[in-house]
């Protein structure tokens, strides 16, 4: 028997509308309705509209899973190797944002003991600027639990993690990688990397990211508040005719962005000498002031990927970024008649 396991935690609607999504998802497409999902999370999930098996993370666990810190995502170690353990068949890992495009059945089809899945290859961790204390630590090579880790190892993204029975030694593994160089620098990525190397070092890791979207990216506030009017449409409706209902290929169409604005972009990269995230930022400002008047809320999606872009861009090169601010300050003053507060008090904080 298959089963899909995530884990959520905390009372915020916006993660529960993820899991909302994520399930609807899956069962839509399973082929059998002998899979079953089972979510860990630290509080019931009273209310919840769809066939769920919770399983409550008890305050002792969260604090040997996290290690009492605020790596949340250590707990993913923890509950794929036990509900692997606990379990009779494959294991599929999915993070609440991400919709399955494809039959888990068919995902689960791929494992064997010679392979494994995860979403997708992110390059080695010596080209991701914030491994630089563990690829100084590991050199041009270390021995980590049992098996040589570099900067050249590859980081694979852990929104889907699919084993089977024979993978759980790696496992257990992964535990005690990420534990190892917890100590060295405790980066929030920790378990995808500790994950993925410990199954490559036994089997072949493969990605599926044709078969699933995860939109943990700049567009997540757009799914998330789509899948939330979907949701509130149909409130009180059968699982079955939510499923007719739903199309989770659907969201995997970008918001549009108008040429106009993309040209402007253009201008103020070349104008500004911008990186690609100063030139996105720019983009998400003038898509928000084009559903200013129209969509406000649509505008204050937009305005939030503008910011995000525009904390990137001053994290990456502070000069450049208060450059692109002066130029942009008069757009910013009158983008302040239709911000949300949150949006309003980001900006403050950004331009003070």
């Amino acid at each position: 028997m298959l089963t899909l396991v995530t884990v959520i935690y905390g009372d915020d609607r916006r993660y529960r509308v993820e899991l909302f999504g994520s399930v609807l998802s899956a069962l839509k497409l399973r082929e059998n309705d002998a899979t079953r999902i089972v979510v860990y999370t630290d509080r019931p999930l009273d209310g919840f509209p769809l066939p769920i098996t919770e399983r409550i993370i008890s305050t002792t666990e969260w604090q040997e899973w996290t290690r009492g810190s605020g790596i949340t995502h250590l707990v993913k170690l923890h509950l794929v190797r036990q509900t692997l353990e606990q379990g009779s068949g494959p294991v599929i890992y999915f993070d609440t944002d991400t919709l399955f495009l494809t039959a888990p059945e068919q995902l689960a089809a791929r494992l064997s003991p010679g392979t494994a899945l995860m979403h997708a290859a992110e390059g080695p961790i010596r080209k991701h600027e914030i491994w630089e204390p563990i690829t100084a630590w590991l050199g041009t090579g270390r021995e980590v639990c049992g098996q040589q880790l570099s900067g050249d190892t590859v980081m694979f993204n852990s929104g889907i993690v699919g084993v089977v029975a024979e993978h759980a030694e790696a496992l257990r593994r992964s535990i005690d990688i990420a534990d190892a160089l917890y100590a060295v620098d405790p980066v929030f990525s920790l378990d995808q990397f500790s994950t993925g190397a410990a199954l490559m070092h036994q089997a072949q890791v493969s990605g599926c990211e044709q078969d699933v979207l995860h939109y943990w990216g700049w567009n997540r506030s757009f799914i998330r508040d789509s899948i939330d009017a979907f949701w509130q449409r149909h409130e009180g409706e059968s699982v079955a005719t939510m499923c007719a209902n739903f199309d989770p290929a659907g969201y995997a169409r970008m918001p549009a962005m108008h040429w106009r604005d993309k040209l402007a972009a253009r201008y103020l990269e070349l104008r500004h000498r911008l990186n690609d995230d100063g030139r996105f930022a720019c983009i998400a400002l003038r898509s928000a002031q084009r559903h200013a008047t129209a969509d406000s809320d649509t505008a204050n999606r937009w305005f939030t990927v503008h910011l995000d872009f525009l904390r990137k861009q001053q994290e990456a090169d502070p000069g450049q970024a208060n450059r692109l601010m002066q130029a942009l300050a008069t757009d910013h003053e009158n983008c302040r008649a239709w911000l949300c507060d949150d949006n309003l008090a980001r900006l403050i904080q950004l331009t003070d």
